[in-house]
């Protein structure tokens, strides 16, 4: 088995049904049609599909059961983008190398593109081959996930602190809060599709927020954005080091997951924790 070609197989197939739920304009007007077509087809990693997909095809799940979660979970995630590169908010005119969504559109339209995406996650979500009690669950993480007390609450947060002075504590909530909570969203919603019991559910909510503190952590290295407490660079490798270890803890209390199905998740992990500047050893 070629673990890499099956995370660059699932990429693809994720491009293209974002590429098929973004065809059809009608009746969106022809502007705010490109917005949401150059947000979201502008290139990525699509981390979150792949989480989506490698964990639920480790689980036993079928790609088509997963088709739609792991696109809603990419439509929240472009649509946060547009938000966060906003003028009113971190004012960034540059994303994945290319004019961002309000320099190119104007921030009005920027901003309704935005709206539209997130309106259409939750479309895209209720078309999945599951059970009505799947998609309630389902709805309800990724609601939980989005909104003011996930996504929505960390970017709060961040707007409102002093991000270069911010102490451990406040950092780890907005990351978690801002990052971790669509990763774990993605985990979780893999189990509720493979019918994993709710404290293995848990597990994978706890993964996902731990995930989501590593990528930002070094994403915010590679931006230079560190608050004062990251810049030495001993902490963050002890921290970094520290996440790896709870995380395979966790791992190991979902058993389902080491067996030989899960080689295309634990290489994505080890990818997530991959750093030019930290040694972080992942199994």
């Amino acid at each position: 088995m070629n673990v890499e070609a099956d995370l660059t197989k699932y990429q693809q197939r994720v491009n293209q049904l974002l590429t098929h739920y973004l065809l059809d304009p009608a009746p969106l007007s022809e502007p705010l049609h490109d917005a949401m077509r150059y947000a979201v087809l502008n290139g990525g990693k699509r981390l979150r599909p792949l989480l989506v997909y490698t964990l639920g095809t480790a689980l036993g799940s079928s790609l088509e059961s997963l088709d739609q979660v792991a696109c809603a979970l990419e439509l929240i995630h472009a649509y946060s983008l547009i938000h966060d590169d906003l003028p009113s908010m971190d004012n960034d005119d540059w994303r994945r190398g290319k004019p961002s969504c309000h320099k190119k559109f104007g921030d009005s339209m920027a901003l309704l593109a935005g709206d539209s995406l997130q309106a259409l996650a939750f479309d895209v979500l209720l078309k999945a081959p599951l059970s009505p009690e799947k998609l309630i669950k389902m709805l309800n993480v990724l609601v939980k996930a989005a909104g003011p007390w996930g996504m929505v609450a960390g970017q709060a947060m961040e707007f409102s602190s002093n991000a270069s002075s911010a102490d451990k504590s406040s950092v780890e909530t907005i990351h978690a809060l801002k990052t971790g909570t669509l990763f774990a969203a993605a985990l979780e919603l893999a189990g509720i599709v493979a019918d994993l019991p709710k404290e293995q559910l848990l597990t994978l909510s706890q993964i996902g927020n731990r995930l989501g503190l590593v990528y930002q952590l070094q994403d915010d290295v590679c931006d230079n954005e560190c608050s004062r407490y990251w810049q030495d660079l001993s902490i963050r490798e002890t921290y970094l080091q520290g996440l790896a270890k709870h995380i395979l803890k966790d791992l190991a209390s979902v058993p389902s997951l080491f067996s030989p199905k899960n080689k295309a998740f634990n290489l994505l992990l080890k990818t997530m924790f991959q750093s030019k500047e930290v040694a972080i050893t992942y199994q």
